[in-house]
């Protein structure tokens, strides 16, 4: 993401007039006006109450945080000073970048006459869990005060908005683990601790962290992920980047639609977090693979314990089968796009595949199939030098296998 530096030029000028001085003719000269930039000006108070609120949230007190608020935003800066001292903000940097637009009539009414939108380029990670810091653009609202610019809220315009800036947190950590969720933290400990337990028990060498965060809506997961609208309406939790980068390092967290995940019971809710976890676990984000093989793979972890028979498991797909037939193949990255149509039964056909393999050749050589792909084998290689046969082969026995669960003909 490229960011303009605010630069204040001072322009010298000069009078050239052949034949005439100034001083020897005794004319007076005007000075030049001084310039008055709005622009330039609002930069300046705007940045200045960025670094009273950055020295507030790294050593400084909750009054503090609270004297940089609006007026009515002093409820708001209170809770994100309680956040950052919950989850432990570290190395925290806020720039303004530029004015982003104004304000239309509704919210100038709401933010205060003279208010305006601005980009700001915010670092921070959670101390003790992130190796490297988030680095994002996002959105804040100043207004003019006497003494200065304040600021009003967080986020909105499309920005990406992290959750700690725009609502108080219930959070949980402990040596391994950070649930943050907007109200209460309910059942969210409970499942991640669990879901650590199970990708360990697949994958033992795993000793990284996993961070949950949980928005009030749909609309606050979208905030944070600056997505689409309807983009994750049917996704229950999505696992990437703190600041949708692919930077090496970038923090990863575990993203909660709570409006699909609190309609799940718990079992149906242990299999999505350990679903997640599994992603986490196997740097997901940034590996280039099927993603049959990303999704499935995920699934047969946290579907190993979950006690789920394979007709409960599957049901979304073996009915498909019984109505529309066998697929061709292994289901294409177009095939599992969150926007696209059956998606859950897709899922299940990418488990399924993941789970015959498992059976046919078991669990272990599943994992070393799977790093071997993540790690930049192409898939096809990867089933003769890990597996012993081929891509064409497996999808054969495959289907034949998927013919007998749906108990049509093959």
């Amino acid at each position: 993401m490229r960011v303009r530096n605010l630069l204040l030029t001072v322009l010298a000028l000069a009078l050239a007039v052949p034949g005439l001085v100034a001083c020897d003719q005794e004319v007076e000269v005007a000075p030049p006006s001084a310039s008055h930039d709005t622009s330039d000006q609002r930069a300046d108070l705007a940045q200045d109450a960025l670094d009273r609120l950055g020295r507030a949230l790294e050593g400084g007190t909750r009054e503090q945080a609270v004297e940089v608020a609006a007026e009515p935003s002093r409820r708001l800066l209170a809770d994100v000073y309680d956040n950052a001292a919950d989850l432990r903000i570290d190395d925290l940097s806020l720039r303004y970048v530029a004015d982003s637009g104004q304000l239309d009539g509704s919210q100038e009414s709401e933010a205060g006459a003279g208010s305006w939108r601005a980009s700001v380029q915010l670092a921070y990670r959670y101390a003790g869990l992130d190796q490297s810091p988030a680095n994002l653009e996002t959105s804040v609202v100043f207004a003019p005060e006497a003494s200065g610019a304040r600021i009003v809220s967080f986020g909105g315009a499309g920005a990406r908005a992290p959750l700690w800036l725009t609502d108080r947190l219930s959070v949980v950590r402990t040596g391994r683990t950070l649930v943050a969720v907007s109200g209460d933290a309910g059942r969210y400990p409970g499942l991640v601790t669990e879901a650590r337990r199970q990708v360990r028990r697949t994958l033992p060498d795993w000793q990284g962290s996993l961070l949950v965060e949980v928005p009030a809506s749909r609309a606050g997961l979208d905030d944070m992920l600056q997505a689409q609208p309807g983009q994750y309406d049917n996704i229950a939790a999505v696992t990437t980047t703190a600041d949708g980068s692919l930077a090496p390092h970038a923090p990863v967290r575990v993203f909660v639609n709570p409006e699909v995940f609190g309609r799940l019971k718990t079992r149906g809710a242990q299999v999505v977090m350990s679903h997640e976890a599994t992603h986490v676990a196997t740097g997901a984000t940034f590996a280039s693979m099927p993603t049959w093989l990303l999704e499935g793979f995920a699934d047969v972890v946290a579907l190993a314990d979950a006690g789920v028979p394979v007709p409960v498991a599957a049901r979304q797909i073996l009915r498909r089968i019984r109505t529309d037939g066998l697929p061709d193949g292994l289901p294409t990255s177009q095939d599992l796009d969150p926007t696209a149509d059956s998606l859950g039964a897709t899922y299940e056909e990418a488990w399924l595949a993941c789970r015959f393999l498992a059976q046919e050749y078991g669990t272990s050589r599943l994992v070393r199939f799977y790093r071997a792909v993540s790690n930049g084998t192409p898939t096809a290689e990867a089933f003769g030098s890990v597996l012993g046969t081929t891509q064409r082969e497996f999808v054969t026995r495959w289907r034949a296998d998927l013919a007998s669960l749906a108990g049509v003909g093959g």
